[in-house]
């Protein structure tokens, strides 16, 4: 396959299929009012992973004003609310509030059946193999954008 060809065939499996593996992951989500973005913050939250914008933005690779659009929206929901740190000040400490631990809760439960047809569709030796490729390519990209 010539590079002309293969540049056309990533285009075309891009708008086939990639962009809608976000809609597929968005979709049971929907009854929450959430985007899939919205929801990986609340997931961070309610593991502990983050309490602070600044370890979300690490966690997620995403820019400061991105995250801070999307905890707008879930603060104006009421999923997530924001404190004042004792010991800091200047520190804004993130938490899910009661409505909040149980949205994520349910959109958890709606996410992993969602997900679990894709295990039964494809197999998970099949969806390893793809995760394997994808983290492999990120991986490699990243590597080559970096600056040394």
């Amino acid at each position: 396959m010539n590079e002309k060809a293969l540049r056309a065939g990533f285009i075309d499996i891009y708008f086939s299929l990639i962009k809608h593996v976000e809609a597929d992951l968005s979709r049971p989500l929907e009854d929450f009012k959430l985007s899939f973005e919205q929801y990986q913050i609340m997931t961070d939250l309610a593991s502990n992973e983050a309490t602070t914008l600044t370890d979300i933005v690490k966690r997620r690779k995403v820019t400061k004003p991105a995250i801070a659009r999307q905890l707008r929206v879930l603060r104006d929901l009421g999923y997530v609310s924001q404190t004042t740190a004792k010991d800091d000040r200047r520190r804004r400490l993130l938490q899910l509030t009661p409505l909040g631990k149980r949205v994520e809760a349910e959109a958890t439960k709606a996410s992993n059946a969602a997900f679990d047809q894709w295990v039964q569709i494809l197999g998970k030796d099949k969806l390893l193999a793809l995760l394997n490729m994808l983290q492999d390519a990120e991986d490699q990209l990243h590597q080559a954008q970096t600056p040394r």
